[in-house]
């Protein structure tokens, strides 16, 4: 978007000020997500009830397929690729807790008991911290009421790991119809945190009939800061930065809106992050072109903050201020010729976009970091 150009224009932009919009956002885009979720970490919490520590030995042959199913111990890659137990390592931590003592044994060199264990994994790590996230966004909304727990028939998945499959399947398609870089509803709420008010005004002309919506269903609030324009003027509410209450430093709470957000930056989190590479592997076992979702969505929106300071593109930084006087070096604002009107206009593309957040709130600064820092 450039110019004067508002979402308005943009083609299949989301109805934003409809109610039934929303449910239906909910009722197709995050329930989905959240059941397949849902039903991940139930199915991994009965893995660990019923086989964690016990000797191999004891399993029937069905339920030995979960650790040996596909390895072969006379090849130099002992887990064949796309493997039934290569897929329960990867994804919910299920192994044989000593593979070489096994393989000794098959070869009749040793003959030892062996145990299997069912770990934390890092896709069971994030099917966790998406359900919760999306239990805390349903619980705060009343537009959809329609969302409960999904069954998880264990006996007839641990015979199907095809079953088992399509659930992670959709949990991963679930994330890429979720994500903001893919969905114009979420990346309506996500623009919507930490953003001056005439910011908003401008990309969404209908924004102020839509205050109840955003209020009442998504929790936006108002950023708790030491606002030095003058209150109960025009300028004051046009420089009001509106959040939610997760985003809210000072006067932290829990929302719809901000649940949703905060997913995002999970997913983006899990999709990039040089500590969860674990998750990209066992995904890139089975799914093709695992992007860096944080990565494209800066790549697609680096024309947009072309006017940004550059020295604030990518990096942390902070807007002091003295009465309306600001400047990002605190020794500077006195003499400066910015105000914090300046400053702040000058943010606000960062801040729409979700590319930056404002983190800590003092009596005289903002603080600013790159999303994700």
């Amino acid at each position: 978007m450039s110019g004067s150009r508002t979402y308005t224009q943009v083609d299949d932009f989301v109805d934003y000020t409809e109610q039934e919009v929303w449910e239906e956002y909910i009722r197709e885009t995050v329930v989905p997500l959240w059941e397949a979720a849902w039903q991940l970490r139930e199915y991994h919490r009965q893995l660990q009830h019923e086989f964690n520590g016990r000797r191999l030995e004891t399993l029937s042959e069905r339920e030995q397929q979960v650790f040996l199913g596909g390895i072969n111990p006379r090849q130099e890659e002992v887990y064949q690729r796309n493997s039934v137990a290569k897929f329960y390592k990867s994804f919910f931590g299920a192994q044989l807790s000593d593979l070489q003592s096994w393989l000794l044994s098959e070869g009749g060199d040793v003959q030892t008991a062996v145990t299997v264990e069912v770990e934390e994994s890092q896709f069971i790590e994030f099917a966790d911290e998406v359900h919760d996230q999306l239990t805390q966004a349903l619980s705060s909304q009343t537009l959809y009421h329609g969302w409960q727990e999904p069954g998880v028939d264990f006996d007839a998945l641990l015979t199907s790991p095809d079953e088992v499959r399509d659930i992670v399947e959709r949990l991963y398609q679930g994330v890429l119809e979720f994500v903001v870089n893919h969905s114009y509803p979420t990346f309506y709420l996500w623009s919507l945190n930490q953003t001056l008010r005439r910011f908003l005004q401008k990309s969404y002309p209908e924004f102020d009939d839509t205050q109840s919506l955003v209020r009442d269903q998504f929790g936006l609030t108002a950023l708790d800061w030491p606002n030095p324009i003058k209150p109960n003027t025009e300028i004051y509410d046009s420089y009001e930065i509106l959040c939610f209450p997760e985003y809210n430093p000072n006067n932290q709470g829990r929302s719809f809106g901000g649940s949703i957000t905060k997913t995002n930056e999970l997913i983006w989190t899990y999709f990039s992050d040089y500590s969860t590479q674990a998750f990209r592997d066992a995904l890139s076992t089975y799914f093709n072109n695992i992007s860096d979702l944080k990565q494209d969505y800066k790549d697609r929106v680096a024309n947009r903050v072309a006017n940004v300071p550059e020295q604030w593109v990518g990096r942390e930084f902070s807007i002091y201020f003295d009465g309306l006087s600001a400047a990002t070096d605190r020794n500077d604002v006195e003499d400066s010729q910015d105000s914090i009107m300046d400053l702040l206009d000058q943010a606000a593309p960062l801040l729409f976009l979700g590319l930056n957040k404002i983190t800590y709130v003092y009596d005289d600064y903002l603080q600013i970091k790159p999303i994700g820092d």
